[in-house]
């Protein structure tokens, strides 16, 4: 990755007024970000691609009208900061630096397992849902494990680069090799069968949330914000409730809080979530989470970039592998602890 651009350049691009300080990076997964500081405050600046346009534009341009209109909806969540001369949406291009938005800085807290969110993550998500219902069944988003279904000759070929550049974790592949197809399959038949479907966040994940000060009262008050919308998008409304109810009781914890994850649904119901129904096939979410860190990991270990050793990316295959059918088989065990719940059809 180049370096960022002057933070003069940034502050003019997005109308901050003159910075008062350079860019300051800010720890980033996906995405490279800086907190920049300004006469008119601070913001958060995050690059999306280092060339003149996005490749994935009209996705993105997608994700910030959902952004938009959650805005409008009342959700919790962070307004961008709109550039006088965007590109598309809110994004602004830079020359020779690429392609920018900007946030408002949230001074701000992580997410802590003792904080009481239940009610806020249910009624959050039951008025995401009701943004737009879609009338047609989408593709399989890239939380379930693939862009689009990905055939298993897929895996057979990345099993068979494995045998040939003698990678360690081939052998273990070959034996996951069916465990690995029948999951893809029954992530695709579930998806295309558990409507309805609607326009939604796709990553609202305890790291996405985080606490900020509310300033009443003097004291440590405290509420949550839903951040980064990036890969907002097309998804089944029941099995992001059932993912979101489940890895929010997570947290801190080995196993799901059957009473948070009551308190989520029963939130989300009262709130005017779709249906969720009792099934045992409902988290196939978090399999296809699994399937997809693997598989980037392979071709990662396949092809390595010089961001991520091959030797790295060999531990991570072998230990995701070897660690595959035990968590299939506590997915299956939240599952259940899931059909207990309130809220359930």
């Amino acid at each position: 990755m180049s370096g960022p651009p002057a933070a003069e350049l940034v502050a003019e691009h997005f109308g901050l007024g003159p910075a008062t300080g350079p860019m300051v990076p800010v720890r980033h997964v996906s995405q490279e970000t800086w907190r920049l500081d300004t006469t008119s405050g601070s913001a958060l600046v995050k690059r999306f691609w280092e060339g003149p346009e996005v490749p994935w534009r009209a996705d993105l341009e997608r994700a910030m009208d959902i952004e938009r209109q959650a805005l409008d909806a009342g959700v919790d969540t962070v307004e961008p900061i709109q550039p006088p001369a965007p590109q598309f949406g809110a994004a602004a291009a830079i020359d020779g630096h690429g392609v920018f938005r900007a946030y408002p800085y949230l001074e701000h807290r992580p997410l802590e397992p003792g904080d009481e969110i239940a009610g806020w993550l249910g009624t959050t998500l039951a008025r995401i849902h009701q943004l737009r219902q879609l009338a047609e069944t989408p593709e399989l988003s890239w939380w379930y494990g693939q862009f689009t279904p990905l055939p298993p000759e897929r895996w057979n070929e990345w099993l068979g680069e494995g045998r040939a550049q003698n990678r360690p974790w081939a052998a273990t592949l070959a034996d996951r090799l069916g465990l690995i197809h029948e999951l893809g399959a029954r992530i695709l038949d579930v998806f295309t069968a558990t409507g309805p479907y609607v326009l939604t966040h796709r990553d609202f994940e305890p790291w996405n949330v985080l606490m900020t000060p509310t300033g009443e009262g003097g004291g440590a008050a405290w509420r949550p914000v839903l951040i980064d919308w990036d890969v907002a998008g097309p998804d089944s409304a029941p099995l992001e409730a059932a993912h979101v109810a489940t890895v929010f009781a997570m947290r801190g914890r080995d196993r799901p809080d059957v009473a948070l994850v009551r308190q989520t649904l029963t939130a989300y119901e009262e709130a005017g979530g779709h249906p969720v129904p009792r099934r045992p096939d409902l988290l196939v979410r978090l399999l296809g989470m699994r399937l997809s860190k693997l598989r980037q990991w392979v071709e990662v270990a396949l092809s390595p970039t010089g961001v991520e050793s091959a030797d790295r990316a060999d531990r991570e295959v072998l230990d995701r592998l070897e660690r595959l059918p035990a968590q299939v088989t506590d997915v299956t065990e939240y599952a259940r602890v899931l059909s207990r719940s309130p809220g359930l059809g």
